[in-house]
């Protein structure tokens, strides 16, 4: 499902930045080796973590109808995507522009509009959300280093979708009644206890207060 999410990370990138064709995106690591081979004003759409995302994730079971059928499968969880982006063309004054325009178009819709989301991740609710991530200057030396040590002006951004992997287990028929009963315990003496089901008739022979009359016996 992960190249779904990518697809859908470009097709909102280029539906509301917007981007046109003269614009390439590419997923790979922005490495030496992959910088020599661009050409082209290039989006860099590189995952560099993927984790739980602990405060949207819920536990328990969900109904759900798939032709015309019910369901049960575990809630699904809330998934972290991390992608750091990058711009890249002949001026910097050009990847800029186009960074801070990427910026831009994340902080004003941080939810993805369904028609940019693909496949079945347009079935799950709720819809993939944006995030601009909070800095962390550790984490990005140590990203840099790893790519060839060339520092590069770069956004980080969160999409927190849901990963629907469960398998679905058939539930039964709609419940349309309930059978309701209850016990009663006769007090008395040890001997004497009784127990029955108060939606029964009462035994003959036990006066309203209990077996010897005392009382403690509930109507």
């Amino acid at each position: 499902m992960l190249h779904l999410l990518d697809q859908t990370l470009e097709d909102f990138l280029r539906g509301e930045v917007p981007l046109d064709d003269r614009v390439d995106v590419a997923y790979e690591a922005p490495d030496n080796e992959w910088r020599s081979r661009v050409t082209r004003p290039t989006i860099n759409l590189f995952v560099w973590d993927i984790r739980r995302n602990q405060t949207e994730s819920q536990g328990g079971m969900d109904l759900v109808e798939r032709d015309s059928e019910r369901f049960h499968r575990p809630t699904p969880p809330r998934i972290d995507f991390r992608y750091l982006i990058t711009t890249w063309t002949s001026e910097i004054r050009d990847e800029h522009q186009l960074l801070g325009a990427i910026l831009v178009a994340c902080l004003r819709q941080p939810l993805i509009p369904e028609h940019y989301i693909q496949g079945i991740l347009g079935e799950s609710r709720p819809v993939p959300r944006l995030q601009v991530a909070r800095f962390d200057g550790a984490e990005s030396s140590e990203f840099w280093a790893s790519m060839g040590g060339q520092l590069k002006a770069s956004l980080d951004v969160i999409v927190t979708a849901t990963v629907d992997a469960s398998v679905l287990t058939k539930a039964g028929p709609p419940v349309t009644s309930v059978d309701l009963g209850a016990v009663e315990a006769v007090t008395g003496t040890p001997s004497a206890r009784r127990e029955r089901n108060l939606a029964s008739p009462k035994p003959p022979g036990i006066p309203p207060g209990g077996p010897d009359g005392t009382g403690g016996g509930a109507e």
